[in-house]
């Protein structure tokens, strides 16, 4: 298995935060639990060779080979499974706030939505995913969807400020940042930050925190730093320790404890320390 990045375009690094490459001459190895955990952003995926099945929560979707689909952001959990063979895709993640000034639709219609690219870019998607399977290369690949999103880009709503701020702050504390001192900072309501958020996110900056606030113990899970180890740490971002433990488990379906015993996710630990 090997999980390689490119560096997104100048331009595009305001609304994207990573574009990475996922090969396997096996698929994703069948003794492995393959998650990809709730990180805040929005992604598109392409398949380049074979076909992903996705399960959340009992329902199963299947990305086909050849085919681009938008991924709205989740606030759960999706394990990933593909048939034993040559495997190959690419995923394109958004900022929390990076998708909409692309699209323009609503990020809470798309929130835990997993959707063929035609239906939701129309036309961009079609002529996108039409033109791709003829490009040989990974990097003639990458290369064709950045020029296609920066020419989208020169089209594109301007970002949010007020968004792109309390995004920011939100994550440069790891969701510590309660959403009354947002208010405080900006000078919007509650009500109105949320409206905000709701169609430049999809999600709520109350969730959006606590997405962060897990990446925070996730990444620790993936540097190898034991549970116990932390344990202190906790009472700095959760109530206690249970608080923490049914939000670790709700992200990931599992507890801390199991997680870090039991659970092999080795394309979830490269995505988060490359």
């Amino acid at each position: 298995m090997n999980l390689s990045f490119v560096e997104p375009r100048a331009e595009l690094k305001p609304y994207i935060q990573s574009i990475w490459v996922f090969e396997s001459v096996i698929g994703m190895p069948p003794s492995d639990t393959s998650l990809a955990a709730p990180n805040g952003a929005p992604k598109i995926i392409i398949n380049c060779e074979n076909s992903v099945t996705s399960i959340v929560d009992g329902r199963v979707q299947e990305s086909r080979e050849h085919g681009m689909y938008f991924i709205g952001t989740r606030d759960k959990s999706v394990l990933l499974q593909t048939s034993t063979g040559k495997t190959c895709f690419i995923g394109i993640e958004f900022h929390p706030h990076g998708a909409y000034p692309f699209f323009g639709m609503p990020m809470v219609e798309l929130t835990n939505r997993f959707l063929p690219a035609d239906l939701v870019f129309g036309k961009w998607g079609r002529n996108v995913c039409e033109i791709l399977p003829g490009l040989n290369s990974l990097g003639g690949k990458t290369n064709f969807i950045q020029n296609q999103l920066a020419r989208m880009l020169r089209k594109s709503k301007p970002q949010n400020r007020i968004v792109e701020y309390c995004v920011g702050s939100l994550k440069s504390t790891d969701g510590l940042v309660a959403v009354s001192e947002l208010e405080r900072r900006t000078g919007y309501t509650r009500r109105y930050l949320e409206i905000l958020f709701r169609d430049h996110v999809g999600l709520s900056p109350k969730v959006l925190a606590g997405i962060f606030r897990f990446q925070k113990f996730y990444r620790n899970w993936a540097r190898n730093i034991p549970y116990d180890e932390i344990r202190d740490e906790l009472y700095d971002y959760y109530y206690d320790q249970s608080h923490f433990v049914r939000e670790f488990k709700r992200m990931t379906g599992f507890s801390p404890r199991k997680f870090n015993h039991e659970v092999s996710n080795e394309f979830g630990r490269r995505i988060l320390i490359h």
